[in-house]
């Protein structure tokens, strides 16, 4: 345990590492065991003068490329003039990229006229008949198209320019009103297939619009791939998968074409105006890289909308734009470097990123994008061990702010703070190897939806979807066909609140999102209804949560059974391979783990640094000892650690079989939950009370002196509470207690945290949750203590270990205030006596029926006011004008120890 806890104190030390969120931890665990592609570069299109606008000049493109320059980068994209007289054209730009010791590679809109089957140079044009005729390269002429890039390639290399790659045809299924040549997918393949071996060039091919599937099987073959290195695509349609399989082929895969062109006809800046579109390129480029493309190639580089300004629209000419530095972060510290496996755990869905390896492994980048307002504190689960890094910054201050950073003692999961609305990288490099953990297991869901019970076997078993492979769309919905009741339903026994989809990774056969995402569903009385959810943006890669809140918040009429999951998806078919299937009260997670036991595992200390977690089960673990100390370290205080019966642990919240030695629970942890019950030796709760407070207890316990504590009822007009009269909490029953200072509650025996707990209409928690509309929560608002009612707009979160009163109830108040009936089990005469006026100005009224008796005044805090007033059979008054504002009690005795209290406020 020593060693754990030295690891867990070193983090505090690191100059990376920040205050974390105080219960969710957000991490990215990165895996060099996991590898993508290689990353070639990234760069521009730099145009020929004949384009008619922003032929770059040397020092521009000296801006942009070069290993020292301001982009850092290193592929450029040159233009293939359809006149060969107009080739030399091309050279000056291209000698200048060599010298600079730039990847070059050109594209062709198109051939001569006279080759293809329009005879224009336009791909599409309409003749004087109206009539729109397309252009596609005639079979007869593909030998002569296939010469006429070579000699483009021998014209380059006789002005002294070795070309990199060339390219078959640019989009060549866009139907475009400007130069251009249509191939269909068999086209394509054939022509590169036949005719490829006589280009003395690496040959990119197709270039389409998308990278789509038609493409990508028809060239999937040995005789196609044997004459082309490159497949290339745009990122303007779709990112199916096929594609990807080139990579089995040795072939890379590069985006050779991109940009955002909103608005260009208005005078609003563009690419200055950061929110506008920063975060949809940022994205673009990263959702590439985790789509396996090696190189990413923009559009014109010198443009009001691309990586330079030109003048226009507000951008200032030869000025690096907001565009042009986001992609110098991935230029100048991915570039060469292999992109590796990086799992984010983000519940707020809004960090994304990528991560990279160098190739001696002795160096990782990790890529952050923040589009949200939040400041995170990201813990970064590393392969190795480091003590320095680079922190990289581009915002709407800032355009790569460049930080050093010096750990004082090596950490292998650092702390980086992710400023909100940003771009940032970050760069690790190893000072020591990582030790391999022996350990395996992870996250584990003990309300899966497997475990949920259908109302009648007509409603089938689809609803087993956990760990499966599912298609997603609105003829194929999840869990079942229903919409109707007719067939029974998946019964929720518990009060969940949220449903919750893990999805490991995902194609689509066309837009990534769920449209019209719809859960039918079983209210509280019964009835099928129906909540749309809207459509749902999926991230590239996979690994994310699809997160339905089935909450009072959302499903204001309950939800105790589940029909259904639809979407409005037809042709965009969602193919998702699914982790757990799950349902959730509030934000719990809890680990299992096999193996042998070590410090130094990551999902240990996901688990230990994470406040949402509330058990870590070693049952199945080997060695483990006595001398493990989880609690001390673990930032839910709350959380507790199953061992083998065989360990016999003292240690504070470690369940040694179905025994714990000691139990410890306080207000300043956070959500408890037991997932398997167990007996406690001895078992504590602590917490700091300031006047009446609900309380809610998993063991039964003492009541500590000093303070009073209550049974409630709620009725039409108050809450009436009667006190325990045995000086025993009961277990998993709220209770209302009335106390000032800090307590303990002490007990022993069973330990049980059931979900739906609810005791006389009061539903108890041990999760965080916020309380659903209509409920009813105590509090005190101008001197009355009682149960408010919760209004739709302002539900207030409730903490563990505390109860509300039911938002399925029948009460119209809008407070119910507390009433204390006897203190006594007797019943005697001394009952039949009433407090009045209730409030009170001046003065208040003591009525007793019959007999005499003594009063004793008291505070909200249980302070004595004043003592021994005697009070006679019949009407008494007492004088109140000196009191402040607030709520008293005065408790009434006789000679024969009779004992009632009355509450008045003092207004």
């Amino acid at each position: 345990m020593k060693k754990l806890f030295s690891l867990i104190t070193m983090y505090s030390l690191c100059l990376f590492f920040s205050s974390f969120l105080y219960g969710q931890l957000t991490t990215v665990k990165i895996d060099k065991n996991i590898t993508y592609q290689n990353i070639k570069g990234f760069g521009g299109f730099v145009c020929s003068p004949q384009f008619a606008y922003n032929h770059m000049s040397p020092s521009e493109i000296q801006t942009l490329w070069g290993t020292a320059s301001e982009g850092g980068y290193n592929i450029m994209r040159l233009y293939i003039p359809e006149d060969s007289s107009n080739w030399s054209a091309v050279v000056p730009t291209a000698q200048l990229a060599k010298s600079m010791g730039l990847i070059i590679f050109a594209s062709p809109w198109t051939m001569p006229a006279a080759w293809k089957t329009n005879n224009h140079v336009n791909a599409v044009y309409t003749d004087s008949n109206g009539v729109q005729q397309i252009g596609y390269l005639k079979p007869e002429n593909y030998q002569d198209y296939a010469l006429y890039l070579n000699s483009f390639v021998t014209f380059l290399q006789s002005n002294g320019v070795d070309l990199d790659y060339i390219s078959i045809q640019n989009e060549p299924d866009e139907m475009a009103q400007y130069q251009g040549c249509i191939w269909t997918p068999t086209q394509m393949a054939t022509f590169v297939k036949d005719y490829g071996h006589l280009i003395n060039c690496k040959v990119i091919a197709p270039e389409s619009v998308g990278f789509t599937d038609n493409f990508a099987n028809a060239m999937l073959n040995t005789a196609t791939m044997a004459n082309f290195e490159v497949y290339g695509g745009h990122q303007y349609g779709l990112m199916q998968s096929a594609y990807k399989q080139f990579r089995n082929y040795n072939k890379e895969i590069w985006q050779t074409e991109y940009l955002i062109n909103w608005n260009s006809g208005s005078q609003t800046p563009r690419d200055f105006n950061w929110n506008l579109d920063v975060f949809n390129f940022a994205s673009s480029i990263n959702n590439a890289m985790l789509g396996n493309i090696s190189a990413w190639i923009h559009y014109a580089s010198k443009r009001y909308y691309g990586l330079m300004g030109d003048g226009t629209y507000g951008t200032p000419t030869g000025v690096m734009s907001k565009r042009g530095y986001i992609l110098s972060h991935y230029a100048k510290y991915t570039t060469g470097k292999t992109r590796i496996d990086a799992k984010w755990d983000d519940k707020t869905g809004a960090l994304q990123g990528s991560s990279y390896i160098s190739a001696d492994g002795n160096q990782v980048v990790l890529m952050v994008i923040n589009s949200s307002s939040n400041t995170y504190n990201l813990k970064v689960d590393l392969p190795f061990y480091t003590t320095s890094g680079t922190k990289v910054l581009t915002n709407t201050s800032s355009n790569m702010l460049t930080t050093s950073v010096s750990l004082s003692t090596q950490t292998f999961r650092p702390g980086v703070e992710i400023t909100p609305s940003s771009v940032m990288t970050f760069v690790f490099n190893k000072s020591a190897d990582r030790p391999v953990s022996s350990m395996t297991g992870g996250n584990v869901r003990y309300n899966k939806i497997e475990t949920q019970t259908a109302t009648n076997a007509a409603f089938g078993t689809a609803f087993n979807i956990s760990n499966t492979t599912v298609t997603f769309s609105n003829p194929s919905p999840l869990i079942s066909n229903n919409m109707t009741a007719s067939n029974g339903y998946l019964q929720l026994n518990d009060r969940y609140n949220k449903l919750i989809l893990h999805v490991n990774s995902y194609t689509t056969a066309g837009q990534s999102y769920s449209d019209n995402t719809t859960l039918y569903y079983i209210n509280s009385q019964g009835v099928a209804k129906s909540y749309n959810y809207g459509r749902i943006n999926f991230p590239s890669g996979g690994n994310f949560d699809i997160t339905l809140d089935i909450s009072r918040q959302v499903l204001t009429d309950g939800c105790k059974g589940i029909l259904g999951l639809r979407n409005s998806n037809y042709s965009s078919v969602l193919t998702l391979n699914l982790g757990d299937v799950y349902f959730n009260v509030g934000n719990e997670i809890a680990s299992k783990f096999n193996g042998t036991y070590s410090d130094s595992d990551s999902n240990l200390m996901d688990g230990l640094e994470n406040g949402y977690y509330t058990s870590l089960d070693f049952r199945t673990v080997s060695g483990i000892t006595a001398s493990n100390n989880w609690q001390p370290v673990s930032v839910n205080t709350n959380s507790i650690f199953y061992v083998n019966s065989n360990v016999s642990s003292s240690a504070s919240n470690v369940i040694s079989g179905t025994t714990c030695s000691n139990l410890v629970l306080s207000d300043q942890g956070k959500d408890f939950h037991v997932p398997f019950n167990f007996t406690a030796g001895t078992a504590s709760y602590n917490r700091t009370f300031n006047g009446y407070e609900v309380l809610l207890l998993p063991f039964e316990a003492n009541i500590p002196s000093g303070m009073n504590v209550y049974l409630m009822s709620p009725g039409t007009t108050a809450i009436s509470c009667t006190p325990v009269s045995n000086g025993i909490i009961p277990a998993n029953i709220p209770v209302l207690v009335d106390a000032t200072g800090n307590f303990t509650f002490t007990g022993t025996g069973n330990v049980s945290t059931p979900k739906a707990i609810t005791v006389n209409q009061m539903n108890g928690v041990y999760h965080t949750i916020k309380v659903p509309a209509n409920a009813y929560v105590l509090k005190t608002e101008n001197g009355v203590t009682g149960f408010y009612k919760v209004a739709a707009g302002s539900e207030p979160m409730i903490n563990p270990f505390r109860a509300y009163l039911t938002e399925e109830n029948t009460f119209s108040a809008n407070v119910l205030p507390l009433n204390f009936s006897v203190l006594s089990a007797k019943e005697t005469e001394l009952n039949q006596s009433r407090v009045y006026p209730n409030p009170a100005k001046t003065e208040i009224f003591v009525e007793l029926k019959s007999r005499n008796a003594t009063a004793s005044i008291y505070d909200s805090k249980g302070s004595l006011i004043r003592s021994g007033l005697k009070m006679n059979s019949g009407k008494n008054r007492i004088d109140v004008s000196a009191f402040t504002s607030g709520v008293y009690f005065i408790e009434l005795s006789d000679d024969s120890n009779q004992v009632t209290t009355h509450k008045f406020i003092k207004n």
